[in-house]
C-alpha cells in the first residue's frame, strides 16, 4: 500500500502525520469537512440507536451498558483527538528538529536504527486495525449464515434471529428477522467500523509514536553525553545543555497534548471492562460475545500500551541522570562544574507523563486498575 510506504528514514512519526491528514485533522483545513463528516454520521447511528434499545432483562443491560461505555470512550477520544491536534503538530515538530540536529556516526545509525523500527511498528498497528475492524464486521453475517446452513441440514428449528455485532434500535428496523433490513445494517455498521478503526488508529498511532520517539530522543542524550570526551570544553558542554532542554520542551509538550487522551482512557478502562466481564460470564463463550471480546481487547491493549510506553518514557528520561553522574566532573574547571551540577538537579525531577496533570501514568498504575476492576467484577457479579 503506498500509504504505508515510508521514503526517508529519518523522516520522525510520516504514519502518524497521513493517518492526521486522513482522518480530516491535517496541518490545514482543506480536508476538515471529513473530520465533521465522520461525526455527524457517527453520533445518530453509532449513539443514538444504543440509547434506542430495550433494556428488559439483566443480559441486555450489560451489553448495551458495555457498548455504550465504548463508543462513549471512542467519541470521547475522537473530539479530545480535534481538541490536541495542535499540541500534537508541535510535539512533532519539535521532535523533528530534534533528529534533525548533526550527531555522530553511532548515534546517527543508532537513531536510524530505532526509528525506523517505530515506522514499521506503525505500519504493522494499521494493518491489525484493517484486519480487527473486518473481523468485527464479517463474523455475524458468517456466523448467522453458517448456522443457518447447519439447521437446514439437521433439519430441525431456525435460529430466532440473525447475529448482530452491537446491540441497538436501528429505527424501528426488522434487523432480526427481515434479510432487507439486516442488510442494511450490515452496511451502516461497515461504514461505522471503517471510522472507529481509523479513529482509533489514528490516536493510537500518533500518540505511541510520539511517546516512543521522546524516549528515543531522551537516550540519544544521554549517549551524547557518554560521547564526551574527558576533559570537557565549554563548546561540547554547551551542545549538551541546548539539547537538554530542547529535550526538556519537547516533553512538556508531549505533557501537554497527551494529558486529555491519558485522563480519558483512564477513566473508562475499568467500567468496560466490568461491563463485558460480567456479560461474558452471563451469557457465556457464545456468538453473541465475540464481538464484545473484540472491544476487551482493544481497550486492554491501548490501556496497556499508554502505560508501558509512559513507563520506558520515565526510564530513557532516568538515563539521562545516570550519565550526567558518571561524567568525570570532578575533573573539570568550575564553572562546568556548576554548569553540570545544574543539568543533575534538573535531571532529578523524573519524566513522568500524567493523566490530567494529576495521576502519574506507568505499568504499576496498570497493575492496580486490573486488580481493582477484577474486585469490582466480583462484587458485581454476587450483585446479578
Amino acid at each position: 500500500m503506498m500509504f504505508l510506504e515510508i521514503d526517508d528514514p529519518c523522516e520522525v512519526l510520516p504514519i502518524s502525520c497521513r493517518l492526521l491528514q486522513l482522518f480530516g485533522l491535517g496541518r490545514g483545513g482543506s480536508f476538515k469537512w471529513f473530520f465533521w463528516i465522520q461525526c455527524a454520521f457517527y453520533v445518530p447511528f453509532n449513539i443514538v440507536t444504543r440509547f434506542m434499545a430495550d433494556i428488559d432483562t439483566t443480559v441486555a443491560l450489560f451489553r448495551n451498558g458495555s457498548e455504550i461505555l465504548f463508543v462513549a470512550l471512542m467519541f470521547s477520544q475522537i473530539i479530545a483527538l480535534y481538541v490536541r491536534r495542535t499540541s500534537i503538530y508541535e510535539t512533532i515538530d519539535m521532535l523533528q528538529s530534534i533528529a534533525a540536529k548533526h550527531y555522530s556516526d553511532d548515534v546517527f545509525a543508532f537513531f536510524i536504527r530505532r526509528n525506523v523500527a517505530m515506522n514499521k511498528f506503525s505500519v504493522r498497528y494499521c494493518k491489525f486495525f484493517l484486519v480487527l475492524g473486518w473481523i468485527f464486521v464479517m463474523l455475524p453475517p458468517i456466523t448467522t449464515g453458517a448456522m443457518y446452513v447447519l439447521e437446514r441440514f439437521n433439519q430441525t428449528t431456525q435460529p430466532d434471529g440473525f447475529i448482530i455485532s452491537s446491540e441497538m434500535n436501528f429505527y424501528n428496523l426488522d434487523i432480526r428477522h427481515n434479510l432487507v433490513h439486516y442488510s442494511i445494517y450490515n452496511f451502516v455498521i461497515g461504514l461505522l467500523t471503517f471510522t472507529s478503526a481509523l479513529s482509533l488508529c489514528t490516536k493510537d498511532v500518533v500518540d505511541f509514536g510520539n511517546i516512543r520517539t521522546a524516549a528515543l530522543m531522551f537516550e540519544i542524550l544521554a549517549m551524547q553525553i557518554r560521547e564526551l570526551p574527558r576533559h570537557i570544553s565549554q563548546q561540547n558542554l554547551k551542545t549538551i545543555i541546548k539539547s537538554h532542554q530542547t529535550v526538556l520542551q519537547c516533553f512538556r509538550k508531549l505533557q501537554q497534548s497527551l494529558s486529555l487522551a491519558l485522563l480519558i482512557q483512564l477513566a473508562f478502562f475499568s467500567a468496560v471492562w466490568c461491563f463485558i466481564l460480567v456479560y461474558i460470564l452471563l451469557m457465556g463463550l457464545s456468538a453473541e460475545v465475540l464481538n464484545l471480546c473484540i472491544f476487551l481487547i482493544i481497550i486492554t491493549i491501548e490501556t496497556y500500551s499508554y502505560c508501558s510506553l509512559c513507563t520506558e518514557l520515565t526510564t530513557k528520561g532516568n538515563e539521562i541522570l545516570l550519565a550526567l553522574q558518571e561524567l568525570p566532573w570532578y575533573e573539570q574547571p568550575v564553572k562546568i562544574q556548576k554548569q553540570i551540577l545544574l543539568m543533575i538537579r534538573r535531571s532529578q525531577v523524573p519524566t513522568v507523563l500524567k493523566a490530567g496533570k494529576l495521576v502519574a501514568v506507568n505499568i504499576a498504575l496498570f497493575s492496580s486498575m486490573i486488580q481493582k476492576t477484577y474486585s469490582l467484577y466480583l462484587v458485581m457479579k454476587d450483585i446479578f
